[in-house]
């Protein structure tokens, strides 16, 4: 099974520094989800966001969107850290949810 890979693209254009970096969690080289959190700059209360199908179309009455986001339960301390525990439990994510990857 392949690894979630990372990247960390940071904001361009004038107002560049009102915005935060964002970092893009991938698999199969294909945006599947976030890391966020409060502050990431200082690595604090780091979480995990995942796109992930719908079991129904209509579970969020929504029916026009066959995807929506979840976040793992609880914060890491550290980006690496959130990173460190994608890949160790990659397997019991994929048992339980099938991602959906976001086309470029």
């Amino acid at each position: 099974m392949k690894k979630f890979t990372f990247k960390t693209e940071q904001p361009t254009g004038g107002w560049r520094s009102f915005h935060s970096p964002t970092h893009n969690i991938k698999y199969n080289k294909k945006v599947c989800g976030h890391l966020t959190g409060d502050n990431l700059a200082s690595n604090e209360n780091v979480k995990i966001k995942l796109a992930v199908v719908k079991k129904d179309v209509n579970e969020d009455n929504n029916p026009n969107c066959p995807w929506k986001w979840i976040q793992v339960k609880g914060t890491f301390k550290t980006l690496q850290e959130a990173k460190d525990w994608l890949n160790e439990n990659r397997e019991r994510i994929f048992s339980q949810f099938k991602l959906y990857l976001f086309e470029d």
